[in-house]
């Protein structure tokens, strides 16, 4: 039976790709900390452990998923303390360098991006410990993720102000051209590069471009409302502020023909909101 080890997956997508790898026939081995989730399907091991204090996992791996990896000090411990066959990090498109060139590819360089703060430094820094390591890895590159038990704020944020009819504040001109992928693609997509012990880069992103200011408008399609849309100039660009809206008016578009040409598919962008909305959202926002 194939083996292999989630680091992290507690919550929204960690979940959706035990199912996947379950499906399959995988022996699942979580490790983390136990704070978000301790309960797991029967067939699934659960090693409660802090990675920055070092893995607890002596068995030798088919694949590793890494979906909490922010620091390249992260991603290089786990490289040097664990034996597998293929090691699978969970990064982000928000990893590449801003850029007025769109859309995006695995060839983009990666680099600063002021938007994403930080979080684009860690990413850069766990993409490079990669590269460097000399060991088989894949990297997935999801852009915005959105899914059921998002606990992210963004649907729930959007749907919630739609159906209570209040204002809904887009930054700058909401004529940003972003992408979304669905959270069940990204799962399903981690399983096919584990089944298929796929290395390399690969973005994962829907097919659809949409702005700001349609995101809203089809939401409140779905949600059957009438939606009262006002723009905040001052909040253009990296000055945006998330608690008045849950996506930067900045251009966020990647190519996703490398990774379906090994197997991922996605599903339209209006047919998962609505189903998510129907499934989720209607009755917990």
């Amino acid at each position: 039976m194939k083996k292999a080890l989630i680091i992290g997956g507690s919550r929204f997508v960690g979940p959706l790709v035990m199912a996947e790898l379950l499906k399959k026939n995988w022996d699942i081995t979580v490790f983390n900390r136990g704070q978000a989730s301790s309960s797991y399907p029967p067939p699934v091991r659960h090693i409660v452990g802090d990675r920055n204090r070092g893995f607890a996992c002596l068995d030798h791996y088919d694949i590793v998923i890494d979906m909490c990896a922010y620091t390249g000090a992260q991603t290089e411990r786990a490289l040097q303390e664990l034996s597998f066959d293929l090691f699978i990090h969970l990064g982000t498109a928000a990893a590449y360098q801003k850029s007025e060139t769109f859309p995006l590819t695995e060839y983009s360089p990666l680099g600063p991006w002021p938007l994403w703060g930080a979080y684009n430094t860690g990413k850069v820094q766990c993409e490079n410990a990669l590269k460097k390591s000399g060991k088989p890895y894949a990297s997935l590159r999801p852009v915005y993720i959105l899914g059921k038990k998002n606990y992210i704020p963004r649907e729930s944020f959007i749907y919630s102000l739609l159906k209570q009819g209040r204002p809904i504040t887009i930054p700058g001109n909401g004529e940003a051209c972003v992408q979304f992928v669905s959270a069940d693609a990204v799962a399903a997509t981690l399983a096919l590069l584990a089944e298929t012990k796929q290395e390399g880069v690969f973005n994962c992103a829907g097919d659809d471009y949409i702005t700001l200011k349609g995101l809203v408008q089809e939401m409140a399609i779905i949600a059957g409302t009438e939606p009262f849309i006002r723009f905040n100039a001052d909040a253009d660009g990296d000055r945006f502020r998330q608690e008045e809206f849950p996506f930067a008016n900045e251009n966020f578009t990647c190519s996703n023909e490398k990774v379906k040409s090994v197997g991922a598919s996605f599903m339209p962008l209006r047919t998962f909101l609505r189903h998510d909305y129907e499934t989720y959202y209607k009755n917990n926002t």
